[in-house]
């Protein structure tokens, strides 16, 4: 069973994701906040984050950074009101996914299976946190 971290200041966004995820297997935590769910990371190991890119307080790129710097082989998922995702968020380390609100459902567990797949091949190989889907990551691989 693969643990997720859903962060998000909006309590009805975090228990409509928990109700699609958890059937489908996931153990998930919630966060209501960047800085709760680094209280969290130091209690338990998730698999994949899935974060809300606007919060008051510290957002979502902040808590990108933290976890980056703190638990690199974590996936992470962003979400979004805005369908325009600067590069600048979308190209960091470990995002290997966006969604965009209002979610949809397979969309969601789509993004999170990926982002699962996507964690299990770089703490079983010890890579860096770059998705593999990165277009760099691809040219630089041996081979390529």
């Amino acid at each position: 069973m693969s643990a997720v971290l859903i962060v998000d200041d909006e309590s009805r966004i975090r228990e409509l994701l928990a109700r699609w995820l958890v059937p489908a297997g996931y153990t998930v935590h919630e966060a209501d906040s960047a800085e709760s769910a680094l209280a969290l990371l130091a209690e338990h190991a998730f698999a994949v984050a899935l974060c809300d890119v606007q919060m008051p307080g510290k957002g979502g790129c902040w808590l990108i950074d933290r976890l980056r710097e703190q638990v690199p082989a974590t996936a992470i998922v962003l979400a979004t009101a805005d369908d325009a995702v600067p590069p600048f968020v979308s190209l960091r380390g470990g995002v290997v996914d966006y969604l965009v609100k209002p979610f949809a459902r397979e969309r969601v567990l789509d993004a999170v299976a990926r982002a699962i797949e996507w964690h299990r091949s770089t703490a079983t190989r010890g890579l860096p946190a770059v998705p593999a889907s990165d277009p760099l990551e691809q040219w630089i691989r041996p081979g390529h």
